[in-house]
């Protein structure tokens, strides 16, 4: 129907605790339709006008001038993620070309910025998808995400570095990977959808886990620990920091354009 309002999330198991009302059928005052994308993806929707509402990985917001970003929703991490890795042939300090995992802006954006500052090294970046030794067979190192990075995590037999980790040594910030953005087009009542949706979660979580790690392929206990204690969705002040600062600390190094305040920006 032309009046259904398009939702687009992310397909990873990191995201399910924030779509799970809206996979429920979580009751709204108007009709929407949700479906599921890499990270990157999700950003394109926006752009080519296919959504009003979705997860938007964080590096695409100076880009998307026109969406407004809830500042309480995301995905963001404290400390180690698991599921954001570059792993390597060499050590970081000798990577010269790099293999980005096509499925994510933000990742890439923060393992440039990571090498640029803290290693010294700006390596030539090219595009590339799992399988893992797919794409170290094209580069010295590889940007993985999601789901096919928590499958080899501590695994790979290579350099690995967790990028969330990196960034919370290097900053003492958090790291928000992803946030809810809202189109113009969107209806009233869109933003009480997405806090309801999480809320459902809660309410459901015991339920939810076993659905979700046999959905993904993850043991029940690591699926636990990875979305109870790994990860976070409700943004507090230091979260929101930690993006300024990331784009702060991009836009000077050359990554991402330069943005000024986050939810004036966006």
């Amino acid at each position: 129907m032309s009046d259904t309002v398009e939702i687009v999330g992310v397909r990873f198991l990191n995201a399910r605790p924030l779509l799970a009302g809206l996979q429920a059928g979580l009751s709204a005052p108007f009709s929407y339709h949700l479906s599921t994308a890499e990270p990157a993806e999700c950003a394109e929707h926006f752009d080519a006008g296919r959504a009003v509402a979705g997860l938007v990985p964080v590096a695409a917001l100076p880009f998307l001038p026109v969406v407004r970003a809830l500042p309480g929703l995301g995905i963001a991490a404290r400390g180690a993620t698991k599921s954001v890795l570059l792993i390597s042939r060499v050590p970081p300090e000798e990577i010269r070309t790099l293999a980005a995992h096509a499925a994510s802006r933000t990742s890439v954006a923060l393992a440039r910025l990571l090498l640029a500052e803290r290693w010294g090294v700006r390596p030539h970046v090219v595009a590339g998808r799992p399988p893992l030794e797919a794409m170290l067979a094209e580069a010295d190192a590889a940007v993985l995400i999601g789901d096919p990075a928590l499958n080899v995590h501590g695994r790979s037999g290579r350099h690995e570095v967790d990028l969330g980790a990196a960034w919370v040594e290097w900053t003492g910030l958090p790291f928000v990977f992803a946030v809810w953005g809202v189109g113009p087009g969107a209806p009233v009542g869109i933003d009480a959808l997405l806090e309801g949706s999480l809320a459902y979660a809660r309410e459901h979580w015991v339920e939810l886990l076993p659905r979700w790690a046999e959905a993904h392929g993850v043991g029940r206990e690591e699926t636990r620990r990875y979305l109870e204690d790994t990860l976070t969705y409700r943004l507090d002040d230091m979260d929101r920091q930690g993006l300024q600062e990331f784009f702060r600390r991009a836009a000077a190094a050359g990554v991402l354009p330069a943005c000024p305040e986050l939810w004036t920006c966006a």
